[in-house]
């Protein structure tokens, strides 16, 4: 993985998700066209040439596990699934193990929202709840990148549903750091 995944993956999960699910469809779009990856992908970065062809190397492994995982039109690479997985477990014992206080009130803040995403998706295309949040985070996202506009209500809903990421983020930090726990 990249380095700077990595480290992303490590003090900010939810920034980690979100870059992938972007790099994913990125991927998708240029159709896993090695030359479109070079040309969109790498040759804009500012770095040097060996920099570059280890940029160019792990894109195309993306690539290439995408295609091999047949999530070329929708899905998740295997390690975004395990942090989804892993935050999903985490949200659950906040909640329902520690009780926690604060994150218990993220969560209702942002429960109402949470609802509303959930009752726009297909029954059969049911998820998580981290993952619900994830889904309308990045939605707004690509509405902002296409300039479409985007109304307060939705904007106050993506605030508390950002509120509950980062909260569960700072958690996943803390949570990785206590001795014999091991979440990659």
């Amino acid at each position: 993985m990249n380095e700077h995944l990595q480290q992303e993956r490590r003090d900010n999960v939810a920034a980690y998700v979100v870059r992938m699910w972007h790099l994913e469809d990125v991927l998708r779009a240029v159709r896993f066209d090695p030359k479109a990856i070079r040309t969109r992908l790498v040759d804009p970065m500012e770095a040097d040439s060996a920099q570059k062809e280890l940029a160019q190397r792990w894109y195309l492994d993306l690539a290439e596990r995408m295609v091999k995982d047949g999530i070329t039109r929708q899905g998740h690479l295997p390690e975004v699934v395990e942090v989804l997985t892993d935050l999903e477990t985490l949200h659950h014992t906040l909640l329902n193990v520690l009780e926690d206080p604060g994150y218990a009130q993220r969560y209702m803040d942002a429960r109402a929202d949470i609802a509303s995403l959930e009752r726009q998706r297909e029954e059969e295309d049911r998820t998580g709840v981290v993952e619900t949040c994830f889904t309308g985070l990045y939605g707004v996202m690509l509405l902002d990148a296409q300039g479409r506009t985007v109304s307060e209500a939705t904007r106050a809903a993506d605030a508390r549903i950002r509120a509950l990421l980062d909260a569960l983020s700072r958690h996943y930090r803390q949570m990785r750091k206590l001795p014999g726990i091991s979440l990659n």
